[in-house]
């Protein structure tokens, strides 16, 4: 009689060597969404809705990544609630249904970012600067070929809108992967990421966004302490030297009165990138940080001082712009920033505890005795203090709580967690939640610095359950 056989040992499955069909989707809808005006008009948004609700139902399929959507909605649950509750106790309930649905899509795509394997997080990290490749490309070519509506005339000079469509929106995405791809290129050394920070910083200038620059200003400095002054005396001198060479000739034939040179700038630009590739290779052989970081702020110095390249930036920093719908005559104005925060703050005088209730917010004041109206405060968490009161802020700060303390490792993917940080800077100034694509990249992208739960722990999903991976 035969001996026994040996149990086989128990197989291990390893993960999958690119992303899931899931993921794919996801990022898929990302793109379709920021090609397409940041799935904001009714169509647009319909089929974004429809892909990311789609990998939710596929993701209530599996256990795992049930799980991942469980621990999302208790996230978001307190802003569900304050919608709720001012809906039901408002009189203005005309935008309540989108509302309800952005919420459940940020809450699908936080789930998806923390159900991808941490082996995997990198590529899911690469697939956001790869969408925001896409908008800061489109906002170049805006410019650099004078082209509606990926190029938009604000006070004579074209600003970079891209396929937004939305200048201060488009910087509202380069801005913080310019950080992002910073801080990949800082954590791994890769040249590829210090020339799509490059490209993502010629992007960002071509909007002259005022609120972008300013949260890009803080967070790069924040970059900066964290990358430590040693590794971004390295890095940054290849990225700011490559900028500088693009964005030069861009700003130079930015003006609505000259004809686009197209060729000049393309060309400009192609050539900044490839200044930060060659350089990227000497990094090692840099002067001493301090000496480099310097240089660079005296050839900064020296530009805006000596030529008219900063005019294009410097005339537009004030919380007011003439620019008007229709012309002189028009009901309309678009910027005037504190005209509309000053209306915004009597309306949530008006209605403090619960606000208005989700719909469109509708600002009215006169000024040298002409009427204006606006219906967005350019102030995101203004306009939620008039939509939802102070049920709302309390809301979306518990929110925040809630999100910081499911185990995230905010400080170890310090990248992810400065881009999100300057698009929740940005939010203060502009009019960034309410094109829907944008939320929910930056939602996907707070999921990947979540701990994983479960079978994803160890890196290695149970039974091949994962949807994701």
């Amino acid at each position: 009689m035969s001996a026994p056989t040996a149990p086989a040992a128990p197989s291990v499955q390893t993960p999958a060597t690119g992303l899931s069909t899931g993921a794919i989707v996801l990022l898929g809808a990302l793109v379709f969404g920021v090609l397409r005006q940041g799935a904001y008009h009714q169509w647009q948004h319909q089929v974004f809705a429809a892909l990311v609700l789609g990998v939710g139902l596929v993701m209530l399929t599996r256990a795992p990544d049930r799980s991942s959507l469980v621990g999302a909605a208790l996230i978001i649950s307190p802003l569900v609630v304050s919608s709720l509750v001012s809906t039901a106790l408002s009189n203005d309930r005309g935008d309540a249904g989108s509302t309800f649905l952005t919420l459940a899509l940020v809450a699908i795509a936080l789930a998806a970012g923390r159900s991808v394997l941490p082996s995997r997080r990198d590529l899911a990290t690469d697939g956001v600067l790869l969408v925001a490749a896409i908008v800061a490309v489109t906002a170049i070519w805006g410019v650099a070929t004078h082209t509606t509506p990926w190029g938009r005339i604000t006070e004579g000079v074209w600003r970079g809108s891209s396929s937004l469509t939305y200048a201060n929106a488009a910087a509202a995405v380069v801005g913080p992967a310019a950080v992002l791809a910073f801080g990949r290129a800082a954590l791994t050394g890769r040249r590829a990421y210090a020339v799509l920070s490059t490209l993502f910083l010629v992007g960002f200038i071509s909007t002259q966004s005022r609120g972008g620059a300013l949260a890009l200003l803080i967070i790069s400095i924040a970059a900066l302490a964290l990358a430590g002054i040693a590794r971004t005396g390295q890095i940054a001198p290849s990225i700011l030297a490559g900028t500088a060479v693009g964005a030069v000739p861009l700003l130079a034939f930015a003006g609505d009165a000259g004809q686009p040179r197209t060729a000049v700038v393309l060309a400009a630009v192609l050539a900044g990138l490839a200044v930060t590739y060659v350089a990227m290779g000497f990094q090692e052989q840099m002067p001493h940080p301090g000496v480099s970081l310097a240089a660079l702020v005296v050839a900064a110095i020296g530009t805006v001082a000596f030529t008219d390249l900063a005019a294009p930036l410097t005339e537009r920093l004030t919380l007011r712009s003439g620019t008007t719908a229709g012309g002189e005559d028009a009901a309309v104005l678009f910027g005037d920033r504190a005209k509309e925060w000053s209306t915004a703050w009597d309306r949530v005088l008006d209605a403090p505890i619960v606000g208005h209730g989700p719909g469109v917010v509708d600002l009215r004041w006169t000024e040298d005795e002409r009427a204006f109206q606006a219906l967005f405060v350019h102030n995101e968490y203004l306009e939620l203090a008039v939509t939802h009161g102070v049920l709302g802020i309390l809301a979306l700060a518990v929110s925040g709580a809630l999100l910081i303390r499911q185990r995230s490792r905010l400080l170890t993917l310090w990248p992810n967690t400065l881009a999100i940080v300057g698009y929740l800077l940005h939010s203060g100034v502009d009019f960034l939640w309410h094109v829907p694509a944008l939320p929910v990249l930056f939602a996907f992208l707070a999921g990947l610095t979540l701990e994983p739960t479960g079978p994803y722990a160890s890196g290695i999903p149970n039974s091949g359950e994962s949807t994701l991976q």
